[in-house]
């Protein structure tokens, strides 16, 4: 018997080795499990994706799958589902998940690997929200009020209540929303320290948001405070300011908040805001998202959240009864917040690829790569300045050595009621023109009517204090503090960089520096503009939701970044403010512009849904939107039957070309914005199986195929409008609008034009996003790679490399230091979209709905310096994604790469292999030491095409290093 008990054991434990580990990176409703504090679903059905564990293993399948989910009420098990199915799975239980009710989940799964289940996962815990938020408001009408104050600034909000010790608390959760900005306090601790600028910014008539906390940890028996501080945020007139469009009825903050406890003996009980609450002015005297803040931390109270909490020297007032932002009668609505919130410092961003300074099994090495200008993403989201320096008495410049996005905590000394005043910039003002003397000063003008300054009285503390804002946002690299009473270090100032919380996802890196330092500038361009919602830029006073911006980078975006849920929050603000007849306007919120967006701006609506669709494969993205675009791309459509493309409508046409050059034809312009919407309309019907509007709109597409031509073509010259770059890409980047008889003579008219310009482009952002990827698609990768690898003006290397300054993010304009203060943003993210094509065409990573395309363009023998080495990480929801090529001749011969590759479990791909020069043929492939095909054995499932030379191959999961020789 003994030994049976111990043969038993002895089997356990070898199981158990042998047992697959879970799968990791779960996501439930998009939301990823392991960054997401207090995960909060807003659907009685979510989807979870996962990723099956990493193996050395080649081909590995996901075959089954099992789901259990349990609440205090339910439980459900799948049971073994057999499906290789792991990314938008369905939660299939008959019964939908109860609103506001606790639940966790576990998974497992079966693989290729074996017939044996894999480990389970951890019990996940989550929460669902009230769906209906806005009917529990009105149905509780009586009972929860809008609090504020219409005769003092009435910023901070505070009320006490006791809890009875009858029975111990099974939930307490929170829904608040307080507008502009507010900031969440429970018995004198903030709920959750790092999130910020909080709720955000929606068309708030249409939409107003609320967040969902679970304050069980927080609240305990006896008697509890709850205080909350509010600022004006978007919900004030200060930021509506002309030219901007008027925002009706907004005015003071205020707040909406419901607490809701349950006990274990099913007792409950509900705070809610109303007029039991006391309010008062705090130390923040004014805040505004483009002025700043004006403190008097004399006034501050540091114990005003807690329990027992007595004033005597401040004036708390009974707050009024507000109206709500939300119209009803045009059918507005409170919803969830159901996006990761506004971060600031380390909790803003996570990591899906690792160190770009620590690569692994890259040819890249660490001294392939030249230093890059500013700061790492991977330096924990708050920078120290790298220097300081004190231009004239009694003022302190700081340069963070980084154009960022934020605010700064710094320590002063200094006595009781002594102002400080503290501006930020994005540059040193440039030296004086008589005298050829820098200050060193910061340069303000390009700032408009936005100040960017912070203003803070101290309370003098002997120990000194700590002042950061609240209630505002800074775009700078460099700050000056006036009137500080002592010399202050860069040790006395630090500053957390703020925007939407994400995940980095992508990474790109080469041996060309100019390309890297592009990357970098991306990067940290578009986190710039990530504050909620898109924005075009974070200093000036502007700040807005630009349609163009938002279409041209969201596949840059989309490859660096995971922001599924940010981006469909966005499509919800476009359709809270699209028109009955379908139309959208130039900004969402509307704010500057009108109705209807310039083609090439309204874009943004079709534009966000594919590449969502694109990068995340779901469908249910194109179909939910689908009305939406529809209904958008007729608006257009009505408009053109009045018109026709020869007059159809713009506003800004290619924005920003390179000064001297003018705008090309503005009509050719907004009619490549109608025929890119209509072509897209089309893909998406095709996908979801609409066939009648496949073939309604691909006949109309050949119509104004046809008239784009007829109209804008000059046959006598061979070019489209006035012979222009912007003209040529345009027309040649739409399909089937070049006539085949003369695709080659308007191609060639555009390279002899960018030849004769010294390699130089004379876009704007619309033709820049489209000339890339057309140059590389159509035989001139050498070009595109020249073009930019330039650091000439106008170019992006120019903007690192001219004698005013050094960029750290995206310029808004080729020339930006030469221009005048109207409009020369030193972080704009509508040029970004060049970071796109990194990964699209460099790298060569594309999706085609499952599968994985590998195909890297190529540069010729005697370019290839340009390009010796790239590597390539992008984060899939399969998993990780790895290229990494050389051509280096130290590894490898000429006329020959060196390409590795890895594919995620589950995952399949398609691997091409480029021609290295015009007319070459692939004469043997490699795989891992192996010949697997040769121009005299063409087999192994290998594909050559003899008309391009391409060479295709399809591969399952797994690490695979290819050389492949071209004669």
């Amino acid at each position: 018997m003994f030994w049976v008990y111990i043969t038993a054991i002895y089997s356990v434990v070898i199981i158990t080795a042998h047992r697959l580990p879970p799968p990791f990176d779960i996501r439930i409703d998009y939301y990823k499990v392991e960054t997401t504090k207090d995960l909060v679903i807003n659907t009685p059905r979510p989807r979870l994706s996962w990723k099956l564990p990493i193996s050395n293993e080649r081909n590995v399948q996901q075959t089954g799958y099992q789901i259990q989910i349990q609440s205090d009420t339910d439980k459900w098990d799948s049971g073994r589902i057999d499906s290789s199915q792991s990314i938008h799975v369905p939660y299939i239980n008959k019964n939908d998940l109860k609103p506001s009710t606790h639940n966790q989940i576990r998974l497992r799964i079966w693989t290729t690997l074996s017939n044996q289940a894999s480990s389970w996962t951890d019990w996940i815990r989550f929460r669902t929200s009230i769906y209906n938020l806005h009917e529990y408001i009105m149905q509780h009408n009586n009972e929860v009020y809008w609090i504020g104050s219409t005769q003092i600034y009435m910023n901070e909000l505070r009320k006490e209540f006791n809890v009875p010790n009858d029975s111990p608390i099974r939930t307490a959760i929170a829904f608040i929303s307080g507008i502009g900005y507010y900031e969440l306090y429970v018995n004198g601790q903030s709920v959750d320290a790092s999130r910020k600028l909080d709720p955000g910014w929606t068309t708030y008539e249409k939409r107003t948001l609320f967040v969902s906390y679970d304050l069980k940890p927080t609240i305990k028996a006896g008697m509890n405070a709850i205080g909350v501080k509010l600022g004006n945020g978007w919900y004030s007139q200060e930021q509506y300011v002309p030219p901007s469009v008027s925002e009706p009825n907004y005015g003071p903050p205020r707040l909406l908040f419901v607490l809701q406890i349950v006990f274990e003996n099913t007792n409950d009980m509900v705070i809610y805001s109303d007029q039991t609450w006391k309010g008062r002015l705090g130390s923040i005297l004014h805040d505004s998202v483009y002025n700043g803040e004006i403190v008097d931390n004399r006034y501050d109270r540091p114990n005003w959240a807690q329990v027992g909490f007595n004033d005597t020297l401040s004036l708390w007032l009974t707050p009024e009864i507000l109206p709500s932002p939300v119209n009803i009668t045009a059918n507005g609505q409170m919803t969830l917040q159901d996006m990761p919130p506004i971060r600031a410092g380390p909790d803003a961003l996570h990591f899906e690829i690792n160190n770009p300074l620590e690569l692994e099994n890259s040819y890249l090495l660490k001294e392939d790569l030249s230093d890059i200008i500013g700061a790492q993403l991977h330096d924990g989201g708050i920078l120290k300045p790298i220097s300081v320096s004190t231009p004239v008495l009694g003022v302190h410049t700081f340069d963070m050595g980084q154009n960022m996005v934020g605010w700064c905590r710094f320590h002063f000394h200094g006595p009781r009621g002594l102002g400080i005043y503290i501006r930020h910039a994005e540059a040193l003002a440039q030296p004086v023109v008589s005298t050829h003397q820098a200050y060193g000063g910061i340069y303000v003008e390009n700032l408009r009517g936005a100040t960017q300054s912070d203003s803070y009285i101290l309370r003098g503390d002997p120990n000194g204090e700590i002042y950061e804002p609240r209630f505002t946002v800074h775009g700078f690299r460099y700050i000056s503090v006036f009137g500080s009473p002592n010399p202050l270090t860069v040790n006395d100032v630090e500053c957390p960089v703020v925007h939407s919380e994400t995940t980095v996802k992508g990474h790109f890196a080469s041996t060309n520096p100019i390309i890297n330092q592009i990357q970098h500038n991306v990067q940290w361009g578009q986190l710039s503009n990530s504050m909620s919602l898109p924005t075009d830029c974070p200093q000036r006073d502007e700040r807005k939701g630009w349609m163009g911006d938002a279409a041209l980078s969201v596949n840059e975006a989309l490859y660096n970044f995971d922001l599924i849920k940010f981006y469909l929050n966005y499509l919800n603000l476009i359709a809270d403010i699209q028109l009955p007849d379908g139309s959208i306007s130039d900004t969402v919120p509307v704010t500057f512009g009108g109705y209807p967006a310039d083609p090439n701006w309204g874009t943004a609506l079709p534009t966000i849904t594919w590449q969502l669709y694109r990068h995340y494969n779901d469908i249910e993205i194109l179909r939910d939107h689908y009305s939406n675009i529809r209904a958008y791309v007729e608006s257009l459509r009505a408009g053109y039957n009045k018109t026709g493309l020869a007059k159809l409508a713009y506003h800004y046409g290619d924005w920003v070309p390179p000064p001297p050059q003018p705008m090309t034809n503005v009509y050719l312009i907004a009619s490549y914005g109608f025929l890119h919407d209509v072509s897209l309309l089309i893909n998406m019907s095709q996908i979801l199986g609409y066939t009648n509007d496949t073939q309604s709109y691909t006949i109309f597409y050949q119509k104004l195929a046809e008239e784009f031509h007829r109209v804008f073509f000059t046959p006598t010259a061979g070019y489209y409008a006035d012979g222009m770059q912007a003209a040529q890409i345009l027309a040649l980047a739409l399909p089937n609008v070049v006539p085949t008889n003369v695709r080659d003579t308007v191609f060639k008219h555009l390279i002899q034009d960018i030849n004769d310009k010294g390699n130089h482009v004379s876009t704007g952002i619309v033709s820049t996003a489209a000339i890339f990827p057309l140059l590389s698609d159509n035989g001139q990768h050498d070009l595109a790679v020249e073009l930019v690898s330039s650091i000439t003006y106008p170019s992006f290397g120019y903007m690192f490399n001219n004698p005013y300054e050094n960029a750290t993010t995206m310029w808004e304009l080729w020339d930006a230091p030469m221009e005048g203060p109207g409009m020369d943003s030193r972080n704009h993210h509508m040029f970004g979209s060049i970071g796109g094509w990194f990964y699209s065409h460099l790298a060569g990573i594309n999706f085609q709905s499952d599968l994985i395309i590998i195909r890297p363009r190529m540069l010729t023998e005697n370019k290839k310096h340009l390009l010796t080495k790239i590597d390539c990480q992008l984060n899939t929801l399969y998993g990780l994604v790895h290229v990494s090529y050389t051509r280096d001749e130290h590894y490898t011969l000429p006329n020959s790469i060196l390409l590795r590759v890895s594919i995620p479990s589950n995952a399949q791909a398609q691997i091409i292999f480029e021609p290295l020069f015009p007319g070459a043929r692939c004469v043997l492939l490699i795989e891992n030491n192996n010949i697997i095909w040769s121009i005299d054995n063409k087999e192994n499932n290998v594909c050559h095409d003899s008309n391009t030379g391409l060479i295709t191959l399809e591969i399952g999961s797994g690490d695979y290093e290819y050389q492949a020789f071209w004669k």
